[in-house]
């Protein structure tokens, strides 16, 4: 083979094979080369790669760019004049040709004058650019991409499968629009004008050659740098997540002090003491932050303030810890009366980890009556009672969270659900997510040895970005890297009990004791009552787990801790309810709150609608799964349905499909380790 110096071949068949691998209706694709006479382009539209490159050969490429359509051209473009050939000035791909969306394309190019290569430094700037779009795409839950060198920049494309319509147009356009206000400065910019569908890119394997071949701007092969194991299509509510970003104008409402002027982002910043320096945004104006309002700690380009043209304002902080905080909350901490919300305030009081220190009391002795400790209240005793202070673990499940404020101190719950429900999930997440909002947990899990129980644990805490395909479909693996800095991110948060120990409660409810007042746990899951020898504490089963339940109880307020335990439910039982929990009704009645969790599958549909009279469009139908809040001995609350979304990889139960929560041992410099550059090449990917 005779070397082509504009022409890499096994680049370009890679290329060529990656791209139409995503394609499901044809194998057509178009070549477009520019830099002829006059401005035109010239046109091919092609089948066979090998066609393609013999022809593609025959061309004059010197100062001439060649690309490739990226997304599914229909059929039928093969019939024009530039099917099989190369020819000046000939139709090219049009939107309207294209069947569908296949592949987001994130293009970061340097700022410089036209019509020059990129020089050493500018490239470099793009490639670390890329790398930071490339971690916080990750973060989102967006699958590995194809990363590309155009020559200048650098490509980040991603798998879709996006139907070819107006609202996905949309979509794309302000997917770009978010990352140029997060990313796009005086030095690297975000091309938002890849939100056609008809996109092309650079055919990886041909020569960029922009102005002159000189030392300082050089002409470069463009070429793959790195392809993932397997494509993972990017889910749609992935990337509408990272439009959220789009600050909004506030409308004219009295409770937000708006004036009708357009407000003085800067001198309200100066006001308040926030130190930053000017950035450049395609539609407005970013003031990066000496550091995070929320957290120091945070500094250099960690946090920033945009304002769009239109006089919309937003807030973003790329640290996990702060990655929920928006504009209004950036107020509030400012102007707390600016939005009339008071729920942060009610937050750190409910939330607040007032008891880290705290001593564990003993029981108390026996009351005696004295003026003011009577033995019977009058209203007027009760109403002078001081407030006592009342404390919650979140959840991390926004229904339960926002309706229970969370699981309360001092009291007990009750988990059930059929078999194969998702309990074990569920529970999970709620172990993960109370350790991440800073509680300590306890677990005593007597049907799962101790390493198949933290398997899935640790599953659940990598996340989308953690977690990475295996062999077969629909296998999933944590690294080994990933699996230990989970295991040193739980370490003095979490304990589990050692089942060699034996299962006799007795013995086990003193290790609980013990456990929770050497280490303060805040909440302690028993999974499940079942799996404990309960038969010392009487001769009558029933019996039994009514002294259980009360001497969970008894440690709960003893310890200000929560306790939640799972219960079977009768074998017999399809639509499942409260008082279907297998044993006696004294279990379902003694604990403050009980959860049960279902399979939106038809059966659970065909029962609901039989005993609520649902629609096909109520809410609990629109998840994966289900959780119950039957009983909250507080609010009263009953019958409360919150729907759930399972995803397979990660073995997650989420409170929206686009939900991806970065648990704390995803520290920022474990991101960095995972620059794109380091990664391996693969030739061989697959595709889902």
């Amino acid at each position: 083979m005779i070397k082509n110096e504009f022409l890499d071949e096994e680049q370009i068949r890679k290329t060529v094979s990656i791209i139409r691998s995503g394609y499901t209706q044809t194998d057509l694709f178009e070549i477009r080369i520019f830099g002829g006479r006059g401005g035109k382009s010239t046109v091919g539209y092609f089948k066979s790669v090998d066609l393609m490159i013999e022809n593609l050969k025959r061309q004059n490429l010197k100062g001439k760019s060649v690309y490739i359509t990226l997304n599914e051209i229909k059929d039928e473009c093969y019939s024009r004049n530039a099917g099989d050939r190369f020819l000046d000035g000939e139709i090219a791909t049009a939107d309207k040709d294209i069947y569908a969306r296949r592949w987001l394309l994130v293009d970061l190019d340097p700022e410089r004058s036209s019509g020059i290569s990129a020089t050493d430094e500018q490239v470099a700037k793009a490639k670390q650019r890329a790398q930071e779009v490339y971690s916080y795409l990750e973060q989102q839950g967006f699958s590995e991409p194809l990363i590309g060198f155009s020559g200048n920049g650098y490509h980040l494309l991603y798998s879709v499968k996006l139907a070819h319509t107006k609202e996905n147009d949309e979509l794309v356009s302000n997917f770009l629009n978010a990352l140029d206000i997060l990313f796009t400065d005086d030095f690297i910019k975000i091309d938002k004008a890849n939100k056609n569908s008809s996109r092309i890119c650079k055919l990886y394997g041909t020569l960029a050659q922009k102005g002159r071949n000189t030392e300082t701007n050089p002409h470069r092969m463009s070429r793959i740098v790195y392809t993932p194991k397997r494509f993972v299509p990017v889910d749609v509510e992935y990337i509408k997540q990272v439009t959220k970003v789009i600050p909004q104008p506030d409308k004219p409402q009295k409770y937000n002090n708006f004036n009708g002027e357009k407000f003085d982002l800067v001198a309200w910043m100066q006001k308040h003491g926030l130190h930053y320096r000017v950035a450049s945004a395609s539609d407005g104006t970013k003031y990066i932050l000496d550091h995070c309002p929320f957290d120091e700690s945070h500094k250099g380009k960690d946090a920033m303030i945009f304002q769009g043209n239109n006089g919309a304002i937003g807030f973003h902080c790329f640290h996990d810890s702060c990655s929920d905080k928006t504009w209004r909350d950036v107020r509030v901490l400012f102007e707390p009366d600016a939005y009339e919300r008071k729920w942060q305030q009610q937050e750190q009081q409910m939330y607040g980890h007032y008891n880290r220190d705290r001593q564990i009391k003993p029981p108390p002795e026996p009351m005696v009556e004295t003026p003011d400790n009577p033995i019977w209240y009058t209203p007027m005793d009760v109403f002078n009672l001081p407030k006592e202070e009342v404390h919650y673990i979140k959840t991390g499940y926004d229904g339960i969270d926002k309706k229970l404020y969370g699981l309360k101190k001092k009291a007990i719950s009750v988990l059930t659900g059929l078999r194969s429900a998702g309990k074990s999930t569920w529970l999970d997440g709620l172990i993960l997510n109370a350790i991440q909002d800073g509680n300590t947990v306890g677990c005593y899990s007597g049907e799962l040895d101790e390493k198949n129980f933290m398997r899935w644990l640790i599953r659940q805490a990598a996340g989308r970005s953690g977690v990475e395909a295996g062999r077969y479909e629909g296998q999933w693996n944590v690294p080994y890297r990933n699996q230990k800095a989970i295991s040193e991110w739980l370490q003095g948060k979490f304990y589990l009990y050692n089942n060699h120990h034996g299962n006799n409660y007795e013995q086990i409810r003193e290790q609980i004791k013990k456990k929770i007042n050497e280490d303060k746990l805040d909440l302690m899951v028993i999974d499940n009552l079942m799996a404990l020898d309960i038969g010392d504490l009487s001769y009558q089963q029933l019996d039994a787990q009514k002294k259980f339940v009360l001497s969970l109880k008894t440690i709960a307020v003893e310890s200000e801790v929560h306790i939640l335990f799972v219960a079977h439910p009768r074998k017999t039982v399809s639509f499942l309810r409260l008082e279907d929990i297998s044993g006696s009704g004294d279990l379902a009645n003694a604990v403050d709150n009980a959860f049960l969790i279902h399979r939106n599958n038809e059966d659970f549909k065909l029962r609901s609608k039989e005993m609520f009279k649902w629609g096909d469009d109520h809410v609990a139908y629109s998840g994966t799964n289900v959780i119950e809040v039957a009983k909250d001995r507080e609010s009263g609350t009953q019958d409360w349905f919150i729907p759930l979304w399972y995803e397979a990889e990660t073995k997650r139960l989420k409170n929206s499909l686009a939900e991806n929560i970065l648990y704390g041992w995803r520290t920022d410099a474990e991101h960095e380790a995972d620059g794109f550059m380091d990664l391996p090449e693969d030739s061989d990917p697959v595709f889902e």
